[in-house]
């Protein structure tokens, strides 16, 4: 986002929202009604000025109906509480899209610290939509980002009591646990204030809540632009799992430079120099490049053949190119070294073992010893295990670097077990493999870290 204000957020939700299909009514008389269906007397200029929403024309002034909506549940210059609640309310009996949110940008220009609370809450409680789904999800997350930048530890104080009181209603941790809503909260408050929300993070002790959380932070931030969100970033400690947050992170950072455009994005590529937060950004720019022009991205790439931080980004270019033609990736691998190329290679090899087998072990035996031909021989021992395990463990022998060796022999063991567990059993039992191995291979759950078919992980990267 590169506009901070609310008029933006407004316009972006009013256009999509447009696209839920809903029923066009005219209701201007109806905005000149309560929710009871009784009218309420008009503002008088003292109390709130609404010259900005008038219309001049043969002598009189019209006022637009978002404005003489408003006028109709402020008292003192202010929406209490109670008229917040009846005017969202009323609000959501409108079918219109357009003016449902004009009005709604109209409430929000009137959200207090005292009425925040009041307002999501008869939002969550009369949210109204189409036949084709609820807009009232987006609208509620859009409300939470304007109560997040009046009062952003309250927003997330009162989110977080909501929540715990609707604990139960979604088991899935869905419309209970109001993750959407507080990260739209604290997108909010880090746009008006980053210091005070990424301090609030710190007091977020679930890694995974914070890393949510963190998501939020982000937005907020580019909101004011890229440095800001960078030098956050930056000061996350490299620990567990925060170097895949700082990832995800940078790749959040990239889209908003490649709205800048291609050339914008690369030459900010090159800018970073910490190697994990380049992981990031390049691989979220190649996965944008490489939809409009693969052979381009890859040649791009090239220039960072021997920068370790390259790998992930020429694995996904990888993956979806050896779908088509896992030779011409093989080809390419060779202009990479080191881990990029040995990625390149197990992609490749992954790939084209699951559509030809026969033509990707012929290929594989015809490579000399090196890295990428023990990854090469990795992806496709492990691809082929369940349809032909003994032939996959004799790959798995002949891979070079002992410590992956031994992995590739446990993996392709453990497909072994679960779909022939005799014949494994008998080539464990002469395998003269360590017992902690035989306990990895007999005792595992899941296997493969939750590899469901040949259609897991591995195959989704």
């Amino acid at each position: 986002m590169k506009n901070a204000t609310l008029v933006s957020l407004l316009a972006v939700t009013a256009a999509s929202a447009f696209g839920l299909g809903w029923i066009v009514r005219p209701s201007g008389d109806d905005l000149s009604q309560d929710a009871g269906g009784e009218k309420k007397s008009m503002m008088n200029a003292g109390e709130r000025s609404v010259n900005k929403g008038m219309r001049g024309g043969g002598g009189g002034v019209e006022l637009r109906p978002e404005d003489e909506f408003v006028a109709r549940f402020l008292t003192g210059g202010k929406i209490s509480s109670a008229d917040m609640q009846a005017a969202i309310k009323e609000m959501s009996e409108v079918n219109d899209p357009l003016l449902r949110q004009k009005m709604l940008a109209a409430l929000l220009e009137n959200l207090t610290a005292d009425n925040a609370k009041d307002a999501f809450l008869a939002l969550r409680e009369n949210r109204g939509g189409g036949p084709f789904g609820r807009a009232g999800d987006n609208e509620l997350r859009l409300l939470a980002n304007a109560w997040g930048r009046i009062d952003g530890a309250g927003a997330m104080a009162a989110l977080k009591e909501v929540a715990e009181a609707s604990e139960g209603n979604d088991r899935r941790g869905g419309r209970g646990s109001l993750a959407s809503e507080m990260m739209g909260a604290l997108s909010g408050w880090a746009t008006v204030d980053g210091a005070a929300a990424t301090a609030y993070l710190d007091t977020i002790e679930d890694d995974r809540q914070k890393g949510f959380a963190g998501l939020g932070v982000i937005q907020g931030l580019l909101v004011n632009g890229v440095d800001e969100a960078m030098s956050f970033v930056q000061g996350l400690p490299k620990e567990g799992e925060n170097n895949r947050a700082q990832e995800m992170y940078m790749g959040m950072i990239a889209g908003e430079m490649l709205e800048q455009g291609d050339d914008a994005a690369k030459s900010w590529v090159d800018s970073v120099a910490d190697p994990d937060l380049k992981s990031g950004a390049l691989t979220r720019v190649t996965m944008e490049l490489m939809q409009d022009d693969r052979e381009a991205t890859a040649e791009w790439l090239v220039k960072y053949g021997d920068d370790d931080s390259a790998a992930r980004a020429v694995g996904r270019l990888a993956d979806s190119w050896s779908r088509e033609d896992p030779e011409a990736v093989l080809e390419w691998a060779d202009q990479l070294s080191g881990k990029t190329k040995a990625e390149a290679y197990e992609e490749a090899m992954e790939t084209w073992a699951r559509e030809d087998p026969t033509a990707a072990g012929e290929y594989l035996g015809n490579l000399v010893a090196s890295p990428e031909r023990d990854s090469a021989t990795e992806a496709y021992a492990t691809r082929i295990s369940r349809e032909n395990p003994v032939t996959a463990m004799e790959w798995a022998g002949t891979i070079a670097n002992e410590e992956m060796r031994q992995d590739t022999v446990v993996e392709v063991a453990q497909d072994w077990y679960r779909s022939d567990k005799a014949a494994a059993e008998a080539w464990i039992a002469s395998s003269g493999l360590p017992e902690e191995s035989v306990q990895q291979i007999t005792e595992q759950q899941r296997g493969r870290g939750g590899d469901f078919g040949r259609g897991g992980p591995r195959g989704g990267r």
